[in-house]
């Protein structure tokens, strides 16, 4: 099973494909005043300790288009 992350940054969406269910990341919104609950355990998931995203996103649509994926997860992030 995967997961297509959809990671909306508001000035930039990007777009990631991890083998896993993930999905209960959907609806996330880091830094918003309401979530899903989950908000905590999305950012261990993307960010290390420093900062650093731990996955490489990708800005290219065909992620999208190739439909390799089971399971969706749209992430929001405010700031």
């Amino acid at each position: 099973m995967k997961t297509l992350i959809i990671f909306n940054e508001i000035e930039k969406v990007s777009f990631l494909i991890i083998e896993g269910d993930y999905s209960i990341f959907n609806g996330v919104k880091v830094n918003g005043s309401y979530g899903n609950g989950f908000e905590d355990e999305f950012c261990e998931f993307m960010y290390d300790d420093e900062g650093d995203c731990r996955h490489e996103l990708s800005t290219d649509i065909s992620l999208i288009e190739n439909k390799q994926w089971d399971k969706v997860a749209l992430c929001t992030y405010y700031y």
